[in-house]
């Protein structure tokens, strides 16, 4: 009874078309609840849940987003595969605490792409803080996504599952060009070690992380603050907020919203009064 049950979670999973790695993590997430419950799957119920997420809780080893996965999972599980949508009502879900993210500097972001360890590096992170692309996005990249003429970069699948376009910038066209000439990629844009294959996410991050070191820069923070910093210094430039959401990605704008608050930091506030208002004199008028 587990394991048709499982199957069949599984398979709803795959119909409802997650990621492969959103499919991976619920279905874990359930096996987990399943076993530690130590009941068949159709006498599962609303108090199964909440003890099983008071005990990740208490544990202390779970973080916001893990306790936000397990929930979405239970809950999935229970709606689709179980058909008992109202095991599930009472259930609060964790609130998430929330953070900003880290920026670097225009300085900082130049400093990590000029002190890569080599040519596809450069090309890469430059890639990464030109046009605010995913650490994921990274790995999926093909030579036929760079659209030149335009200046622009397909995202193929997306977070979401969604494919977009993002600004390119063409100082980061010409770092691609001489990547390219050096590399000759097959494939996939940014190669691993073995030919053919693409980079992967921890490679990337690796990659990342040296090149920060070699510029010197000791704030703790992973290559995603190259995107972050993207969207910070994009609104600084004059971009606006509505294009910046389509080239992240963000499905909502509240989620694009967060990086004025660092592009306000770093503006004078001036009205438009005293920016578009007639001269002084007429005061008297």
């Amino acid at each position: 009874m587990i394991d048709t049950s499982l199957a069949a979670y599984r398979q709803d999973l795959a119909i409802k078309g997650y990621s492969p790695k959103t499919q991976k993590t619920y279905f874990a997430c359930v096996r987990k609840f399943i076993a530690a419950s130590g009941k068949q799957p159709a006498a599962l119920a609303k108090d199964d849940v909440k003890s099983h997420l008071a005990r990740l809780i208490e544990s202390g080893r779970c973080s916001v987003s893990t306790m936000n996965q397990n929930y979405s999972a239970l809950k999935y599980f229970f709606r689709v595969t179980l058909e008992k949508p109202w095991e599930l009502e009472g259930i609060p879900r964790v609130k998430k605490h929330s953070q900003l993210p880290a920026i670097l500097s225009k300085e900082e972001a130049l400093a990590v792409i000029r002190h890569a360890a080599n040519v596809k590096h450069r090309a890469m992170l430059a890639l990464v803080y030109g046009s605010g692309l995913r650490v994921s996005e990274i790995p999926k990249l093909t030579p036929a996504d760079i659209v030149r003429d335009k200046l622009r970069v397909k995202i193929t699948q997306g977070k979401g599952a969604k494919d977009r376009y993002t600004i390119l910038s063409q100082r980061c066209l010409d770092y691609l060009g001489f990547y390219w000439r050096r590399y000759r990629p097959k494939g996939p844009l940014f190669e691993g070690r073995v030919r053919g294959r693409p980079i992967s996410a921890r490679a990337c991050q690796h990659a990342f992380a040296l090149a920060k070191k070699n510029a010197g820069i000791t704030r703790k923070c992973g290559i995603h603050a190259l995107r972050h910093s993207f969207a910070t210094h994009f609104l600084e430039a004059g971009g606006g907020i509505f294009q910046l959401q389509k080239f992240l990605g963000h499905k909502k704008i509240k989620t694009t919203l967060i990086y004025c608050q660092f592009q306000e930091e770093r503006a004078i506030a001036r009205s438009p009064l005293d920016v578009y208002g007639a001269p002084k004199d007429d005061l008297d008028g």
